[in-house]
């Protein structure tokens, strides 16, 4: 596979996710995708690392359900042998408190064939984690006050 083949995939993935595509974004990865991300998906579900297109449709869409997609814009592209590195500028609203989470995460893209076999996120873990829970607790208050 060319430098431009994986440019194209690798670019294309970033615009479909910023644009709230999921298909669009799921026909940049194989069927048997490594999806990981080095938050604990059990504090928070949205984040969660999964393997194979089927178990990480429904974590991006749960995702999509979570926020809106303000933004995601790419700050630096690197092609290097063994992968793709990407950093990424993201602003995200969280859909039931609007609370913003502006994120800053690195993606690792291993592309074989013209498509992403394995993707790493990489986040400040304990911020996102920490959102979460600040989210959570303003959920809970709404509900107490109403």
């Amino acid at each position: 596979m060319t430098l431009s083949d994986e440019r194209k995939i690798v670019g294309k993935a970033i615009s479909c996710w910023g644009e709230s595509n999921l298909e669009g974004l799921l026909s940049c990865f194989t069927d048997d995708v490594v999806y990981n991300v080095n938050v604990d998906g059990q504090q928070v579900p949205y984040a969660a690392s999964a393997i194979g297109k089927d178990a990480v449709r429904p974590r991006l869409q749960l995702l999509l359900d979570t926020f809106e997609i303000q933004a995601f814009v790419p700050e630096s592209i690197i092609h290097a042998a063994e992968c793709t590195r990407v950093r990424i500028l993201g602003f995200y609203k969280h859909r039931r408190t609007g609370e913003r989470l502006d994120i800053f995460p690195h993606f690792h893209l291993y592309v074989r064939d013209g498509l992403a076999y394995r993707v790493d996120e990489l986040h400040d873990a304990a911020y996102v984690e920490a959102f979460q829970r600040f989210v959570t607790y303003l959920e809970a208050e709404a509900k107490d006050g109403s």
